[in-house]
């Protein structure tokens, strides 16, 4: 397998790269709560779709749980629908962490990811519960969808990235387990990696010890 410690630059996703998630807990813990209808949540993460806008920041935690009440049809709590959405984020390594400030020491290392205030919020608590620490202190800076107003796969997100950060695209390496947002990264000049997270490969792959 590839190593990658001689790229000087590198950008990682956040969920199924470095936090362990499962987004088939959520569609289980959404029919339990009454929203049965799967394909309208495959649906909505589609490009507009309320997951979707929820990523970019359009739609707020309140308009996003009103909309999710319309499909469910007895009456559920904000933090019921709250512990649904946020089933799906399951854990953080802490030999990944442990990368990140190895990779610190030789790399500007960056964070881009897609995500939304609810799941931001959760996962901060629990990284600080788990391992005490923050996990904006692990990144040079650290990127979340819904305060860029765009999503990857957009191009724009990573060219708005690179061009913050002053980052040649050609020495940048950026790592995501969706292919779509690797092939993303690849179309604006950007080294790129997908992780195959289906075939067992973790980030601790692709740099040496």
């Amino acid at each position: 397998m590839q190593k990658y410690d001689s790229i000087p630059n590198i950008i990682f996703d956040f969920g199924g790269v470095l936090l362990n998630i499962d987004p088939q807990n959520a569609v289980n813990s959404f029919k339990q709560i009454g929203l049965h209808d799967v394909e309208l949540i495959k649906r909505e993460y589609s490009e507009n779709g309320l997951f979707d806008n929820l990523e970019k920041g359009i739609v707020s935690p309140e308009e996003f749980r009103t909309k999710i009440r319309k499909f469910i049809s007895n009456g559920v709590t904000d933090a019921e629908i709250d512990t649904a959405w946020n089933s799906m984020l399951l854990d953080l390594p802490f030999e990944r962490l442990e990368l990140l400030n190895r990779l610190k020491k030789n790399h500007r290392v960056f964070l881009l990811s897609n995500t939304n205030i609810i799941h931001w919020e959760a996962y901060m608590s629990m990284i600080q519960d788990v391992h005490g620490v923050c996990l904006s202190d692990f990144f040079e800076k650290d990127y979340y969808s819904h305060n860029m107003g765009l999503r990857k796969p957009d191009q724009k997100i990573y060219t708005k990235v690179l061009d913050a950060e002053g980052l040649i695209a050609s020495e940048t390496l950026f790592v995501d387990d969706m292919l779509a947002n690797a092939e993303a990264a690849r179309s604006v000049g950007m080294i790129a990696h997908h992780l195959k997270i289906e075939e067992g490969e973790t980030v601790l792959d692709l740099f040496s010890e």
